[in-house]
């Protein structure tokens, strides 16, 4: 079968979360499962700049935004997969992705409508002929609705990447796009009177998917739905979960070249040494006979960061320590540096990404913070459990999918799991710190952990399932 995807980031050049190494990965699963697979991005400067493209004597002339454009196409190829880059400096040759100072730029719809646009064109051009486009988070949204305005026979699969970023803009911006009148209405992209691509996604692709089984489950419900638990619930069994993978030799312990030592699962032994180059490294207090807890995370309240902010001074009572890698929020950024600054030794956090940084907390702390009040899947706590890090997190989306609660009497498990709430968070740093106390218990948890696989092997069959159905 003959796919393409649309996406806005592609790791490791362009990359502001989980979405850009699951295009990373998910396409070249499906390369090596024998389909013929495309991903199209824009071309970002982080990727123009790696030199996986290159540029091609194709030139695309289409409308958007009232106006007619012009866009250039890239073209590279990696493990089996045919990459194209979209070229628009004046839209894509930026700092960020998607914005800077905590806020999107503030022509994110024209930058976006136009890379959908181009994709959509794009498709018309590939060889052979893809039979469905996948299309993945608001940043791509509009392409379901191009390709049903234009009446081309592709089949859309949309796939929410999460659910609380809408892509919601006033109505009247409408005007902006290239497309029906009569495709701003309920059953389209109109929402409570505004103009909300992810939901026009939703109603004008064929079919949906999530990326994790809870995840889908909980978004038909009002407490999770971000106010699209009703449209949702409405694409019955054209909505579906599908757990994300890994790319196991991308995140591999024993030849990641950014620890201090490498180790495997049968040989933890060079994983103390990851432990003590992270205290040097961070200028933790070393030696104190305590754990680690690492975090890599937006720092945004989804995310649980206030209620680390919360425990934090218990845990550091309790001999605790804490790393933390992460942007977002500004307040929340503030008010966790200004933590840090009160326990030099025990708290160190980092604003921003630095991929090399993260792989060293997975592999030198002790247990991995994720205490979310939402998660769609999560990527974190699968790299955690493979570096040993035992995952503490929320009962929430995909990490109540991929973390097991241990259980003392069966000896089971391979993390904690809690209610992200204040109480549900200081249980769990307790029951985190008595485990710590039980060292053949922290073995076998980990170990555990660093058993499960986490390839995409188990995806790639649901992924055809869904595939199959919209061809067939």
């Amino acid at each position: 079968m003959n796919i393409l995807f649309v996406a806005t980031e592609l790791a490791p050049h362009a990359k502001a979360g989980g979405l850009g190494d699951v295009m990373a990965a998910l396409p070249m699963a499906l390369a090596r499962a024998g389909h013929g697979v495309s991903l199209v991005v824009p071309l970002h400067r982080g990727l123009k700049r790696a030199g996986e493209f290159r540029a091609t004597s194709l030139e695309m002339e289409f409308p958007a935004g009232g106006k007619m454009e012009r866009a250039r196409v890239w073209q590279g190829k990696r493990g089996g997969v045919a990459l194209w880059g979209i070229e628009k400096d004046e839209y894509f040759d930026r700092a960020q992705l998607y914005g800077e100072g905590g806020g999107d730029y503030p022509d994110s719809l024209e930058r976006f409508n136009f890379f959908a646009r181009a994709a959509v064109e794009l498709a018309r051009y590939i060889e052979p002929t893809p039979e469905v486009i996948q299309v993945n988070d608001w940043h791509a949204a509009l392409v379901p609705a191009y390709v049903r305005a234009l009446g081309l026979p592709m089949k859309t699969l949309f796939t929410i990447h999460n659910l609380r970023y809408q892509g919601e803009f006033p109505a009247q911006d409408f005007r902006k796009l290239d497309l029906p009148e009569g495709i701003f209405r309920p059953e389209g992209l109109e929402f409570f009177g505004k103009l909300n691509l992810l939901k026009g996604a939703i109603t004008l692709s064929d079919a949906v998917n999530t990326v994790s089984p809870t995840y889908a489950r909980e978004i038909q419900k009002k407490e999770h739905g971000c106010g699209l638990h009703d449209v949702l619930r409405g694409k019955g069994k054209w909505l579906s979960g599908i757990l994300n993978g890994i790319d196991e030799e991308v995140w591999n312990p024993a030849t990641d070249g950014e620890l201090k030592k490498n180790f495997r699962r049968g040989n933890l032994a060079g994983r103390l040494e990851c432990r003590v180059a992270l205290e040097r490294e961070t200028g933790l207090e070393p030696a104190n006979g305590r754990p680690i807890f690492g975090m890599v995370t937006r720092l945004v309240r989804e995310k649980g960061v206030d209620l680390v902010l919360g425990a934090a001074g218990e845990m550091v009572q309790q001999g605790g320590r804490l790393v933390i890698l992460g942007a977002g929020d500004p307040v929340l950024e503030k008010a966790l540096t200004e933590l840090a600054g009160k326990h030099p030794k025990q708290i160190v956090v980092r604003t921003g990404y630095n991929e090399g940084f993260a792989r060293r907390i997975f592999g030198g702390s002790d247990f991995f913070l994720m205490p979310s009040r939402s998660e769609p899947c999560g990527l974190t706590q699968m790299y955690a459990m493979r570096y040993g890090a035992i995952p503490v997190v929320g009962d929430v989306g995909g990490l109540h999918d991929t973390v097991e609660d241990w259980n003392l009497e069966k000896k089971m498990g391979t993390g904690l799991r809690f209610e992200p709430t204040e109480k549900g968070m200081r249980g769990a740093l307790s029951r985190a710190l008595a485990l710590w106390d039980t060292p053949s218990m922290m073995k076998l948890i980990r170990q555990n952990g660093i058993k499960k696989s986490w390839s995409w092997k188990a995806a790639v069959p649901a992924y055809e399932k869904i595939y199959r159905s919209l061809v067939g």
